[in-house]
């Protein structure tokens, strides 16, 4: 029995871009938008991309940190704080949740093969993840939130949960490929709304989309 394709939960927003697809971890994904020098030249001006192929699991419950330890997954030690080990990203929402996303398809345990356990909760994750970089990002970030993201952002492993142009998100900046970026996720139903507003911004601004492959070559 063939498996469902699944589709970006902002490919419907990304249809009057026009941007090469492909197929990353089951889901239908927008690999680029432009050839790399125009990509480039956005991404150190302003860009969006679209990372929500990648596999991610809520993990919950008072015995969550140690059932993930027992696993081998390397855990941030206190609340609101993120680690990246061997290309999977495990942010601590609370002492006892955890998001967990894998940025490769070689990680093991796989987010898929996580399960409940006593104590333990598991939670499937449907989110709509993005990218944001650039030089411009600080007027961006001004026009979209009330804090200041750069400056709350910008102690090593913090993540910050608050409201993005009306829509609640979790963000944290991390430095890749030598570039700083802004992960963001979100709830995908909220994804095309936000994948709009951004882009309207930062297209105004003299930036633009790109693709997972700007990012991510080999995935």
């Amino acid at each position: 029995m063939k498996s469902t394709l699944l589709k970006s939960p902002i490919a419907f927003a990304q249809l009057s871009q026009a941007p090469q697809m492909e197929v990353v971890n089951g889901m239908l994904t927008a690999v680029r938008f432009a050839d790399k020098a125009i990509e480039s030249q956005r991404a150190h001006k302003l860009a969006i991309c679209d990372t929500s192929a990648f596999q991610r699991v809520s993990i919950k419950g008072s015995q969550a940190a140690n059932y993930l330890q027992q696993l081998g997954v390397t855990l941030p030690e206190t609340a609101n704080q993120w680690q990246l080990t061997d290309e999977r990203l495990v942010m601590r929402l609370g002492n006892s949740e955890f998001l967990i996303e894998d940025q490769t398809q070689n990680v093991k345990p796989a987010v898929s093969e996580l399960s409940s356990a006593k104590g333990v909760h598991k939670v499937s994750r449907n989110d709509a993840a993005f990218i944001l970089t650039g030089n411009d990002i600080h007027p961006l970030f001004a026009e979209i939130c009330e804090i200041d993201l750069v400056a709350e952002l910008a102690t090593e492993n913090h993540l910050v949960m608050t409201v993005i142009a009306g829509v609640s998100a979790t963000l944290l900046s991390q430095t890749l490929n030598g570039e700083r970026i802004y992960r963001l996720w979100c709830d995908g139903t909220y994804g095309p709304y936000l994948w709009k507003t951004l882009l309207n911004i930062i297209e105004q601004a003299g930036g633009g989309a790109v693709g997972l492959h700007h990012f991510y070559p080999k995935i």
